[in-house]
Order: structure tokens, then sequence, then C-alpha cells
């Protein structure tokens, strides 16, 4: 049997793989331990390991759906909210081949490896479950009683048929009793709290909660709706509103904003599509001291450019969790904003690098990243 070490306070994704999945038919990964020694943003790196990062890409290249790729693990291992945007799932030229995911944890002194397989977004295949590189599960559904199972706590359970939907790892997790220390229980806290949303199509979002809420019932529940009028005011002095929740005739909680002549107008009436983005950002950043990894599609799509600067310094300014964000905003490429090994370039032929691999040259904090990348400087 395995043992894992003691409780700690390194909780983060290490190294992330897909094969198969939608456009990434050779596979795509990225090692968010593999950094430079910048002396500058030291706090963008947290125990050797990428904390912030930004994700940039061109339309079709591939950003939405590596996010979506990277949260395939909450959809089956939690009974948190999956978003309708799963369609297709195997990569169209290779429908018979299975999907692959490779994840790499790091929990205090474990590393943790998970593996699996799927048919389709439903049906799992394997599951292969590396504790500090020793197999402890291993679960075949073609073949249940081809398997292994070296943990201490489940060596009397008895082991029911699985559906092909149903994870054996969670399996374990749901039958078995686990210390908080124990690294099965590590990796499903952190999985759980996992949080992907984008700021296009509403309220879009994937993990964390079991089901979707409204915008104005999750300000109304944290009594935020004065925090919320004062933060867009600091976003832009122009967006200055007096805000309530008020309730339409069919009880409905209602965002309202007021006017010094007694009128009300619905704050949906009267906000831009960007501040309602920032509505949305808002909204979910009542929830940031809790969740574990954040990824924000395209989180700036409606932003003005300072807009944009403003919420990616908010982001990269709570360390408690991983976050990467994905832009096609150039103007991010700045190093007073980003270090260059937590900004990555994800391309139309579906390959994934930070700054610093895309080039031969040696980048210092001087040097102006976006001019580089638009003359060409950069190249995957």
């Amino acid at each position: 049997m395995v043992k894992c070490n003691h409780l700690g306070v390194i909780n983060m994704l290490k190294y992330f793989k897909v094969t198969n999945y939608k456009g990434f038919k050779d596979g795509i990964s990225i090692d968010f331990s593999k950094h430079r020694d910048y002396n500058f943003h030291k706090s963008f790196i947290k125990y050797g390991i990428v904390n912030k990062g930004l994700i940039y890409g061109k339309n079709g290249s591939g950003k939405s759906n590596f996010g979506l790729a990277l949260f395939d693990i909450v959809y089956h291992l939690t009974d948190k909210f999956k978003p309708d945007v799963n369609i297709s799932y195997q990569n169209g030229e290779q429908t018979n081949k299975p999907v692959e995911f490779e994840y790499v944890f790091n929990f205090d002194k474990d590393e943790i490896k998970y593996v699996y397989g799927k048919a389709n977004q439903l049906a799992i295949l394997y599951e292969k479950l590396y504790i500090n590189k020793h197999l402890v599960i291993n679960y075949d559904f073609k073949n249940q009683g081809n398997r292994t199972l070296l943990i201490k706590e489940a060596t009397t359970l008895k082991i029911s048929p699985l559906r092909v939907e149903q994870s054996f790892v969670r399996y374990i997790y749901d039958h078995c009793s686990f210390d908080e220390n124990h690294c099965l229980c590590k990796l499903m806290k952190f999985v759980d709290n996992m949080l992907w949303f984008r700021s296009v199509n509403n309220n879009q979002f994937g993990g964390y909660k079991e089901s979707p809420e409204q915008l104005t019932d999750m300000l109304d529940k944290k009594e935020a709706v004065k925090d919320f009028q004062n933060f867009l005011y600091n976003v832009d002095e122009n967006l200055k509103f007096n805000l309530s929740i008020e309730k339409d005739l069919y009880n409905n909680k209602i965002l309202m904003v007021n006017y010094d002549d007694n009128s009300k107008l619905p704050f949906t009436a009267v906000a831009s599509t960007g501040t309602l983005s920032l509505w949305l950002f808002y909204c979910w950043m009542l929830e940031f001291d809790k969740i574990t990894f954040l990824y924000i599609d395209e989180f700036d799509a409606y932003y003005h450019y300072e807009t944009s600067e403003y919420i990616l310094n908010l982001i990269n300014n709570k360390d408690n969790f991983q976050s990467f964000v994905s832009t096609h905003n150039t103007y991010l490429m700045n190093n007073s904003i980003i270090r260059p090994d937590c900004c990555f370039i994800i391309s139309e032929n579906k390959t994934i690098k930070s700054l610093p691999d895309c080039t031969e040259k040696e980048i210092r904090e001087a040097h102006n990243l976006e001019r580089m990348y638009r003359n060409g400087g950069f190249t995957i």
C-alpha cells in the first residue's frame, strides 16, 4: 500500500494532456511546472508551478476547447454543473478512437497522476490513478475483473459492477472512509471546487455549483448590491449607478437602476454588453475565496483594453487559487501585466507554448511583448 504525506498548503494542477478531443487529434499538453527565473511578478509562480496564466490565441485556435477539455475531470468525479457545450467530443477524423486525458496534481509532498479514456463524453473506458508514481488504481470497464486497487481504506470494499458513466475512482471515494490527509480526499476536494465560465452567452459555467443561479440571486445572497455598485465605479467612473433589488409581479428578483426622479429601470435594460459582462464577473468573484482552479474563456470579449487590464490584475492578485484566462487581446502581452512564462500562445496547429519557448531570444522585462508578437517574434 502507498502512503500519502501530511496535509499541506500546496494544491495545484501541474500538468495536463488531452488526445483526440474535438480539434486536438494528435493531442495537446501543457506543463505548468516549466517556468523561467524572472525577477518580476514572482507571485505568479507558486511552489514552482504557474499559478496565474494568460492563454492567447486567434479565433479557431482552440482556446475554448482547451478549457473545456481541462474541465472534463469535473463532470465524472463530481455532481457539479455541466455546461451544454460538448455536443461533439471526439475528433471528427478519429471517432472510433478514445479521448484520453492525463492530469498531474501536486498536493503538498504528494504527486497524483490521474489518467483515463472515454468512448464519448459519458462512457469511461478505463481509469488509472498513481500516487507518487505508484499505480494504486487501475480499472478496465470492458473487463471489470481486470483491476488494481492498492488503497488500504478499500481492502474490504465490495465492488458492484459499474456503469460506464460511473467513475471507479469516485466509487471508491464514495464508499470508503478517508482521512482528510489522504491523496484521494485532496484530489476530490480540489476537483469539486474548480470553476469554468465564459463571459459570453449569459451565465454559462461548469463546475463548482450543482445548478445554475440567477445573477441577481447571487448578489442578493451575499448582500453585495452596494459593493457591486462600488465595483463598477472603481472599474470606470462613468459606470455610476444607484442599484437595488426589487421583486416583480411574479416575485422574481430584479436588479434595478434608481434615478433621481424616483423612476426605475431594470439593470439589464440600461447596462451595455460590457457592463453586463462585468456583472457576471463580479458575481463569480464573490466565490473566489472558495475555488481551487479558475478558467475564464474569452474573459475580456466585451471589455475595453483598460478594463481588461483592471480585471486581469484583480484575478492575478488572488493567490489562493490557480487561474488561467483566455483572450485574443494582444494588449495584455505586457510585462507590466503578466510574466512571459505565464503567457501562453495556442496556435492553429493545436500546440501551446509559453512566450519564452516561442523564441530563441532572451526575453527581458523591458521588452515590448506585444510588438515582438506582431512583428513575428514568437513562432510555435
